[in-house]
């Protein structure tokens, strides 16, 4: 398994023996190949009109939905809510957590001519981008509606036959990773399987698609909304916070790294799933 050993510079030999090593961490060409099949996959170009768009759409609204589940898990470990509060852990990564959280759940939303500031979580702007080209998010917004009452499992099964295949199983997939209750696992899936490829990922499928910015200008938001965010600022800290939660740890280290290639393989066969409804 390759493994990353932090140095100040690659002229620089390692610490002594009688020096602690610095704490390995998953080692980037590990996911790389998986990453280059997202980055390459055929159905970015598949989508070449509406019809498409709003099939890709109503598939890809529930991922943006069981995002936030991910993200809810790590902040619930990071930055704990209740009363008496005590500091927890890293405060540059409470810092990391707190400010994608508001990103997520209240970021500002697309205005037109004239009208003020408005705020609105990105599965919300992504609803009201499938709505804009004509698509239904009434499925997804009923899923994230009896969530927190039924549980995930509980409200699936309520909204399984509206919910396609594809998505279904690959909510199943990130719901796995929050059940083993390990913010190091969480955090791989969260870091890796979301942050670090969905930059290539949304600009392969801006370069790709033949839907032009005029057509779904709320759509073309959300997705460079995304890419800014998360190779500027989301990506190299999600990173810190997977360092920090793995401490070190060889054990750690290995489930992370296996929880990374487990939803980069999960993307692909969702990807391959909308890819055979598009055609």
């Amino acid at each position: 398994m390759s493994r990353t050993i932090y140095l100040e510079s690659k002229n620089i030999s390692p610490e002594p023996k009688n020096m602690p090593l610095r704490p390995k961490t998953i080692s980037l060409e590990s996911i790389a190949p998986l990453q280059k099949q997202l980055d390459i996959h055929p159905v970015y170009a598949a989508v070449r009109n509406f019809t498409d768009l709003r099939i890709f759409m109503s598939h890809h609204i529930f991922p943006v939905w069981d995002f936030m589940s991910l993200l809810k898990f790590l902040q619930g470990q990071l930055a704990p809510a209740g009363a008496p509060w005590s500091p927890v852990g890293n405060g540059t990564v409470r810092r990391f957590i707190n400010d994608i959280v508001m990103e997520e759940e209240s970021d500002k939303a697309l205005s037109g001519p004239g009208e003020g500031d408005s705020y609105a979580s990105h599965f919300e702007l992504y609803a009201q981008a499938l709505e804009e080209i004509g698509g239904s998010s009434e499925t997804a917004r009923d899923l994230a509606r009896l969530a927190p009452e039924k549980g995930f499992k509980g409200a699936l099964a309520a909204v399984a036959d509206m919910v396609p295949t594809p998505a279904s199983q690959f909510m199943q997939k990130t719901f796995s990773f929050i059940d083993t209750g390990k913010p190091h696992v969480v955090a791989a899936a969260f870091a890796l399987g979301r942050e670090h490829i969905i930059p290539s990922m949304f600009r392969a499928l801006l370069a790709k698609m033949n839907i032009s910015e005029e057509q779904a200008p709320v759509f073309h938001y959300y997705l460079e909304r995304h890419i800014h965010l998360d190779e500027d600022h989301h990506g190299p800290l999600s990173m810190l916070m997977l360092d920090e939660l793995c401490g070190g740890d060889e054990t750690r280290i290995a489930e992370a790294e296996e929880a990374a290639k487990s939803a980069i393989r999960a993307r692909i066969v969702f990807w391959d799933g909308v890819l055979k409804a598009l055609r």
